[in-house]
């Protein structure tokens, strides 16, 4: 959602904060965007140590760093077990394959890409699981959809409307007013917690200015830009790193052919299992053995790459148990919730030109955020955002009720010329057994070296991927297909022992 960008206490250079690649970016007013601008003006962005693309498509798209090493078939004789069919396990495959090394992935589902979700059945492409490219520029995720040839479209998030009750929208200054409020906060909350690891985003705010939780505008505001982007409610969030990790240049982008294209890109050529949720994994110095739902499988290696929700249920058993930082890690790093739903209509009853509408209602997280699929693909046609603790009430309710909800929120805002939808498309993520929720996020308690521990070892022959072990990209796309290229790295370097 938004792109925060902001001095850290006591440092004189400005911090960038990273932005999830699940929901749409936050509705910023312009004053702050060119205050934005200015700050990413004056800064340098770091750069990632990746070999850059080609955009001439090869016969299956290759990953960065890992075609050096590919070129010296680092992986010849090397047997890997990839655990997981996502960005992050398709990433650590293909980087694998391409080296010379025998790779079987293993996939639960019975279908590949993770918490990459396309769904058709609405007539366009709509994203039940991660929506967006965030930071077109030199993003690895980018430089993949290139060489596929899917079409981006690139949204403007100065292109958005908000709405209250009664259809009444708010002047400008005040939206100014309350994203000034909101800096302000962003640049006093670490001082306010005072190193406290306790000291959640809602207590700072609670003392910094309270006033932004007690209406309507505020509590937009604060969805838009906090809980819509880390998945979680303020409650949760850590006060010290809420603004932790990176963010790549650049416009952030719709695939029009649907987010699924980059995994099916990847995952052409490999040896991928589908319908094998893994149960056991035994790992040693002398190698690893796999039990699955239907047998046994052993390797050299092995990458586990599940998210941090089915390791936070111990849904995989490790023998022995990851290391201890690693197991504090897990427990000690948040994983968020979001509901997004997409509904269809027969023809727009909302402003058709906006990239986002926005609805400053009486609760906040009520569907705060939706994302207007008219100008992608001039579809009548939302896609809406539940978050904070009105996540948890939307991922409760049955077709019937969140209908009911979507079609009185639609009325509060357009009056009775909106209608009930006609068809809608979700996925409850919470209650997915192979996510337990949708994306990492820096809880009350945590910290960025969380994420570093688990970028570790776990094991001589075991390691771990997913936008989880990523400090930088956590919660991110391009954070999962990063952190398979350097597990399958590691697993080059460490070759058979």
């Amino acid at each position: 959602m938004p792109r925060r960008k902001r001095a850290a206490a006591g440092s004189s250079s400005p911090k960038i904060s990273r932005l999830r690649t699940w929901e749409q970016p936050s509705m910023r007013p312009d004053r702050l965007r060119r205050r934005l601008l200015f700050l990413l003006a004056g800064s340098g962005l770091s750069t990632l140590p990746l070999a850059r693309h080609a955009l001439a498509a090869p016969s299956r798209p290759t990953p960065g760093k890992g075609q050096a090493q590919a070129a010296a078939d680092a992986g010849k004789g090397l047997k890997v077990i990839v655990v997981g069919a996502g960005m992050a396990g398709l990433s650590a495959a293909a980087t694998l394959t391409e080296a010379g090394a025998e790779v079987i992935v293993l996939e639960a589902r019975d279908r590949i890409g993770g918490r990459i979700f396309t769904d058709r059945s609405l007539g366009v492409p709509v994203e039940n699981g991660a929506n967006f490219i965030h930071g077109f520029n030199d993003n690895p995720a980018a430089e993949l959809a290139s060489q596929t040839g899917a079409t981006p479209f690139f949204v403007d998030p100065e292109q958005w409307q908000l709405f209250q009750p009664g259809g009444v929208e708010p002047e400008e200054f005040e939206t100014d007013d309350i994203f000034d409020d909101l800096n302000r906060i962003a640049d006093k909350a670490a001082e306010e917690a005072d190193g406290d690891r306790k000291r959640s985003l809602e207590e700072v705010i609670a003392v910094l200015d309270p006033a932004l939780l007690q209406e309507p505008i505020g509590n937009w505001a604060l969805t838009d830009t906090y809980e819509g982007d880390l998945g979680a409610p303020l409650a949760q969030i850590s006060a010290l790193h809420f603004d932790a990790g990176e963010i790549f240049d650049g416009p952030d982008a719709v695939l029009r052919e649907g987010y699924d294209t980059l995994p099916k890109a990847l995952a052409e050529g490999l040896d991928i299992r589908l319908n094998e949720p893994v149960r056991r994994i035994r790992h040693s110095a002398g190698g690893v053995t796999v039990d699955t739902v239907t047998g046994t499988l052993s390797a050299d290696h092995c990458i586990v790459t599940v998210p941090l929700g089915v390791l936070k249920a111990g849904s995989v058993v490790f023998d022995p148990p990851l290391p201890e930082p690693h197991r504090r890690a897990i427990a000690t790093i948040g994983f968020g919730r979001l509901a997004k739903v997409s509904v269809a209509f027969d023809q727009a009853f909302w402003p058709e030109a906006p990239h986002f509408l926005g609805f400053a209602g009486d609760r906040r997280g009520r569907f705060a955020d939706m994302l207007n699929l008219v100008p992608i693909h001039g579809a009548a046609v939302l896609t809406m955002v539940a978050s904070g603790d009105y996540a948890e009430t939307v991922d409760a309710m049955d077709d019937a009720a969140l209908r009911a909800d979507i079609t009185a929120v639609l009325r509060d805002m357009f009056g009775d010329k909106a209608v009930a939808p006609k068809a809608m498309a979700r996925h409850v993520w919470s209650a997915d057994p192979f996510a337990l929720g949708t994306y990492s996020f820096p809880a009350v308690g945590a910290a960025p070296s969380d994420h570093q521990v688990l970028a570790l070892p776990a094991g001589p022959r075991l390691f771990l991927a997913g936008e989880h072990t990523s400090a930088d990209y956590f919660g991110t796309v391009h954070g999962a297909f990063i952190s398979g290229e350097r597990a399958a790295d590691a697993v080059l370097v460490a070759g058979k022992g």
